[in-house]
C-alpha cells in the first residue's frame, strides 16, 4: 500500500532564524518572505502547513528558546508584523508550540513539561485563528482547509495543556 504523506512532512520548508537576525531584531528578510506566502490563493494553498520554525545559534545555550528574551522578542516582533502562521506552519512539529511558547508567559516546570499562561495563550489563538480567516476569506481559500488546521491546531493545545503549575508546588 502507498500512502502519500501530507506536503508537512516530505516536503518541508524550513524557515531559519540566524542568531544575528534575533539578536538585532532583524525581521526585514524572513517578513518579506512570509508576507509573499500570503500574497496569493495559489502560493498560499501550496504553503499551506509546511513552514516549519528553526531558529539557529542557541544550541549550546542551556535555555530552552521561549525563555531567551531575544528570542521572545524577536517572535513577538515578527507576529505584530505577520499574524497569518496557523494556516502555514507544520503540525508535524514543534513550530506551533515555539510560536505561542514565545508569545506567552511560559515557565518549564521540569525538564521536557512547560506550562503557559492560559489567558494569554486563549488570546493569541485567538488572535491567530481570526487573521487566518481574514486572510482566507481575502484569497478565497476553501473553508474546509481552515477548519482542518483550526481543528488540529485545538487538537494539538487540548492533547499538551495541563492546568498552569508553579514549579516548587510540582515537587
Amino acid at each position: 500500500m502507498n500512502q502519500r504523506l501530507r506536503p508537512a512532512v516530505s516536503e518541508p520548508v524550513l524557515l531559519m532564524f540566524s542568531r544575528r537576525q534575533v539578536e538585532t531584531c532583524d525581521i526585514a528578510e524572513p517578513l518579506e518572505l512570509l508576507r509573499s506566502l500570503a500574497a496569493d490563493r495559489n502560493t498560499a494553498l501550496e504553503f499551506s502547513g509546511r513552514i516549519s520554525l528553526v531558529v539557529d545559534g542557541y544550541s549550546e545555550d542551556p535555555r530552552e528558546l521561549f525563555e531567551i528574551p531575544e528570542v521572545q522578542a524577536y517572535l513577538a516582533r515578527l507576529d505584530q508584523e505577520w499574524p497569518y502562521w496557523f494556516f502555514f506552519l507544520s503540525q508535524a512539529d514543534e513550530s506551533i508550540k515555539l510560536l505561542e511558547s514565545c508569545l506567552c508567559d511560559t515557565i518549564e516546570v521540569i525538564p521536557g513539561v512547560t506550562s503557559v499562561d492560559m489567558e494569554q495563550l486563549e488570546g493569541s489563538l485567538a488572535r491567530h485563528f481570526a487573521a487566518m480567516h481574514r486572510m482566507a476569506e481575502d484569497l478565497d481559500l476553501p473553508d474546509e482547509m481552515c477548519e482542518e488546521v483550526a481543528e488540529g491546531i485545538v487538537g494539538m493545545f487540548r492533547n499538551a495543556t495541563v492546568e498552569r503549575i508553579d514549579g516548587e508546588e510540582y515537587r
